[in-house]
């Protein structure tokens, strides 16, 4: 009768330890998957920074870009902070792109300067949409919903659409 229990005992234990390590593959695929977002938004931070940079030194530059760099600065998460870029490239495009002198060199060199910055930044968002759409798309499969179950992080990220 003891070999019986122990039997059981060693069964179950096999089991606990094959869905132990299952769910901490789930939580590391998907602990990969968000530092992967990461770096790809730490990338398209810096080519907004440097846009704020070069914005904020230019002696042409209007209030309403000031509030709109303002605005992004202030902004404490990701998502806010894309929405605060967004709106400062809107507001740059309607203000201050037309009042730079063509004609004046160092105005063209400034132009040039934004718009490398500008397609920089589209250029590193091409990859950012890659990784939050297959971070998202794992988070809603099975391995991902374990891993939401067993972390906090991806449980707050998790965006079901």
């Amino acid at each position: 009768m003891n070999k019986r229990y122990l039997v059981a005992v060693a069964a179950f234990a096999m089991l606990a330890l094959i869905a132990a390590a299952f769910a901490l593959d789930c939580v590391r695929l998907a602990a990969q998957a968000h530092r992967r977002l990461d770096l790809a938004d730490q990338e398209l931070a810096k080519h907004e920074h440097r846009l704020v940079q070069l914005l904020t030194g230019s002696a042409a530059l209007s209030s309403d870009v000031q509030l709109a760099i303002t605005a992004y600065q202030a902004a404490d998460s990701s998502p806010a902070r894309h929405t605060a870029f967004d709106q400062l490239l809107t507001t740059f495009r309607r203000t201050m792109s037309r009042a730079v002198d063509p004609t004046n060199p160092l105005d063209r060199k400034f132009m040039d300067d934004v718009a490398g910055a500008i397609n920089r930044r589209e250029l590193a968002e091409t990859p950012y949409d890659a990784e939050q759409s297959a971070y998202q798309g794992y988070l809603g499969g099975t391995r991902g919903a374990v891993a939401r179950w067993f972390s906090r992080q991806d449980r707050a990220n998790w965006n079901p659409m």
